[in-house]
């Protein structure tokens, strides 16, 4: 086997481990527990926020950014309405579940599949240095995962905050 292409295929594999563990628990409900959504968009944003602060982007890479923050929070909120929400209790007891949906790990799958499909081959923009070419497509990958994770959760806020107003038993 060659030096470098035993290591791609690593994040491939966990990925893999990770969606196997997610699919295996699939008809279990678990409680969102709406005062910590905020949690993971935080940590995210400080995460992107160190990262562009460590290498401003150029022009183009905040270009890059706002591209794929558009487009991950358009994946993040079709995620988070794929979702299976219900409310179980009554009053104050009332407690939100959520279950996986099948689509939103599929979609996962989805666009995992075709970024390992763009980032191989498609780290040439133009006819630019290669080094620049590939912070262009990070500052994309970071505006993606930062748009799909705030979109996400506030997409899941809002309709478990509306589900308890409403006492929706399912959605």
């Amino acid at each position: 086997m060659g030096g470098g292409g035993s290591g791609a295929w690593l994040p491939l594999l966990i990925f893999a481990g990770v969606m196997a563990w997610r699919f295996r628990s699939l008809e279990k409900a678990r409680l969102l527990r709406l005062p910590l959504l905020w949690i993971a968009p935080a940590i995210v944003t400080a995460a992107v926020s160190v990262a562009l602060y460590g290498m401003p982007p150029s022009l183009l890479g905040w270009a890059a950014l706002a591209a794929g923050l558009a487009i991950g929070g358009g994946i993040g909120m079709q995620r988070s309405r794929l979702m299976r929400l219900h409310v179980e209790g009554e009053g104050d007891e009332a407690r939100v579940m959520m279950r996986q949906s099948p689509l939103a790990l599929l979609l996962l799958l989805a666009v995992f599949a075709a970024r390992r499909m763009i980032l191989p081959g498609g780290m040439t923009v133009g006819a630019g240095h290669p080094a620049a070419n590939a912070q262009i497509m990070t500052d994309a990958m970071l505006g993606f995962v930062l748009g799909m994770v705030l979109v996400s959760r506030l997409i899941l806020w809002q309709r478990a905050r509306a589900m308890v107003a409403a006492h929706i038993t399912d959605s």
